[in-house]
């Protein structure tokens, strides 16, 4: 028997998948930093960079790592990787300091505890796998999570770097953000060696491309942005 064999039982898996898209479209409404759509007006979502990720991490993950990652389990890490965001907002990362690394955690965490009180009871796969993910100990997380850092690479080359000049970021400040980022990879995903030769073409292009236009002032806030558009405090 299942939740939902019974009429009671049918109209709370109901509200729950209800409550379950109302929060997917919310995901959609959150804003990233710094990246666009190839209009350069148009700014990537949280879904637009998940579908993307989802799409890339599988795909990499069977070319380079056949028989040693689980496609399906890195597919199904990178579709839940930042639902975090729904509650604690997209925080920019480009000029992040310790303090601000650890505030993101820490609402992140407390995020994650959000979608386990909501779902654990009634659709318990979606906090679970977010649970898992931010655990870290599987090797699939870890691949996802390198190669999510490779996704605002791609979208610079979609936006003709537009969102990085109107951060106001030099190409010598990205070649040392994209530096102190691999630094950080080869702590947690040093495993994933095929992918480093990767990441320093794409690093290499964006620089590059950045090196060739002007940037302009800095507009973004610093704090991260909730769906309606509010700063998360």
């Amino acid at each position: 028997m299942t939740a939902a064999d019974s009429p009671e039982g049918a109209a709370a898996l109901a509200d729950a998948v209800a409550e379950l898209g109302g929060l997917a479209l919310a995901f959609g409404r959150i804003d990233r930093t710094a990246c666009y759509h190839p209009d350069q007006v148009t700014a990537e979502s949280d879904t637009d960079h998940t579908v993307m990720l989802a799409w890339v991490a599988p795909s990499l993950a069977a070319l380079l790592y056949p028989g040693e990652l689980d496609t399906g389990l890195v597919a199904q890490f990178a579709v839940v990787h930042d639902a975090v965001e729904v509650f604690a907002g997209d925080t920019p990362t480009l000029r992040i300091d310790v303090a601000g690394r650890a505030a993101k955690a820490q609402r992140e965490r407390a995020a994650a505890q959000r979608w386990s009180d909501q779902f654990a009871t009634r659709l318990p796969w979606l906090p679970q796998m977010i649970s898992r993910y931010e655990r870290q100990d599987e090797a699939e997380a870890r691949f996802v999570r390198a190669v999510d850092k490779d996704m605002p690479k791609i979208v610079h080359f979609q936006d003709a770097v537009v969102g990085l000049a109107r951060e106001g970021i030099s190409a010598a400040e990205l070649a040392g953000i994209y530096q102190r980022q691999a630094d950080d990879i080869s702590v947690y995903a040093a495993e994933f060696t095929a992918l480093t030769q990767l990441r320093h073409e794409l690093a290499a292009r964006v620089v590059a491309m950045v090196s060739g236009r002007p940037t302009t002032a800095r507009r973004t806030p610093d704090r991260p942005v909730s769906p309606t558009g509010a700063l998360v405090s």
